[in-house]
């Protein structure tokens, strides 16, 4: 009972700050939604399982190199951004085409990931009711699908970002409660002395492909680089990196 008590004064204490106006008025934490809320997705909730179940013991240890490698990944898109903006254009005519090249390609696969992560929305949210078959998942994501379709095209993005940030926040205060939950978990374990450590299930090229494979899972920074209009270079460095 205690423990219920302490998570749900934690997801309240940090919604409570998020909504502040102290936090909710920072241009740059509001510039921060659009990359977080694409870093917190779907993958939050299946990367912890398969890496227990992939690597066992060594779980933490793999999603701290993928956390590293996405960081890496990042800087060379925050690079991109700041050599963009002191770029002479006429000198880099081929790299120009191939960015443009680059930009439909990305934007033909947001069309793929946003299909997924709705179908993927759609099969965890009628999982644990009575209705719960490919019917009604896929009208779940159809009605999820139809409400961000009218709102984006009769409110505008503005609307949208809204949308985002009442999202984003409140997944934090989630992943707030749940850290704090597993936090109180784990410590208990280690006083009892009852710590289980898997074996990891797989192992050689296997292992190495599933791990480059899962980096699709902490992506998302990436998307700091399109908020031009809103956000300067600098701003938009700075959002990824705290975002990641």
């Amino acid at each position: 009972m205690t423990v219920n008590v302490i998570i749900i004064l934690t997801i309240l204490v940090t919604g409570l700050i998020l909504w502040s106006p102290m936090v909710h008025r920072v241009k740059t934490w509001r510039a921060m939604m659009t990359p977080l809320a694409s870093i917190i997705g779907s993958g939050f909730l299946v990367l912890g399982p398969i890496l227990e179940t992939a690597y066992g013991k060594y779980a933490p240890i793999v999603m701290i190199a993928l956390c590293l490698g996405a960081y890496f990944y990042g800087a060379a898109i925050r690079y991109s951004i700041n050599d963009i903006e002191f770029r002479d254009p006429g000198r880099y005519w081929l790299m120009e085409k191939l960015e443009v090249a680059a930009s439909w390609s990305l934007g033909f696969a947001y069309i793929i990931s946003v299909a997924y992560y709705l179908n993927l929305f759609g099969s965890f949210g009628v999982s644990l009711t009575t209705v719960n078959d490919a019917m009604h998942s896929k009208l779940l994501m159809s009605a999820v699908f139809i409400v961000i379709l009218f709102v984006g095209w009769t409110r505008g993005f503005k609307t949208l970002e809204h949308l985002e940030y009442i999202s984003v926040t409140t997944k934090l205060t989630i992943i707030a409660g749940l850290l704090i939950g597993l936090a109180i978990y784990f410590s208990d374990k280690v006083s009892q002395g009852s710590l289980i450590y898997n074996p990891p299930m797989q192992s050689g090229w296997s292992s190495i492909a599933l791990a480059f494979g899962l980096i699709v899972t902490v992506q998302g920074f990436e998307t700091s680089r399109y908020l031009s209009d809103a956000n300067d270079s600098q701003t938009r460095i700075r959002i990824m990196k705290f975002a990641q």
